[in-house]
């Protein structure tokens, strides 16, 4: 049987398979994301806890959020630059892209 305690501790403190725990949250994160609006939390929640302290976790989050906006920018394709002047769509839109996966890091805290 998998000690889950001792998969977590690694994954936190051992380079390798905390990158490598880091990217596929992002990656699961991302398709998520795509998804459903709540893939955004999720991203923040996979993300932190691969994250050795809390504050760091909240790191991740806040990361994981840019790379998920970053992904929906390149998926709007040429239509970004026409979809930046609308204000207050973007507003919601970069506040959820960097709230939700911060909401999403109290995972981590909640594991601590």
């Amino acid at each position: 049987m998998i000690d889950l305690t001792s998969l977590g501790d690694r994954v936190r403190t051992e380079p390798r398979p905390h990158a490598v725990a880091v990217v596929a949250a992002l990656v699961a994160g991302v398709g998520l994301a795509s998804v459903h609006w709540l893939g955004l939390i999720a991203a923040g929640a996979l993300a932190s806890l691969a994250a050795p302290t809390v504050r760091r976790g909240a790191g991740y989050a806040l990361g994981a959020g840019v790379v998920c906006l970053a992904a929906f920018a390149v998926s709007l394709g040429p239509a970004a630059g026409a979809a930046s002047d609308m204000f207050p769509v973007v507003y919601v839109t970069v506040g959820a892209g960097l709230g939700l996966p911060l909401f999403g890091s109290l995972a981590r805290a909640a594991a601590a």
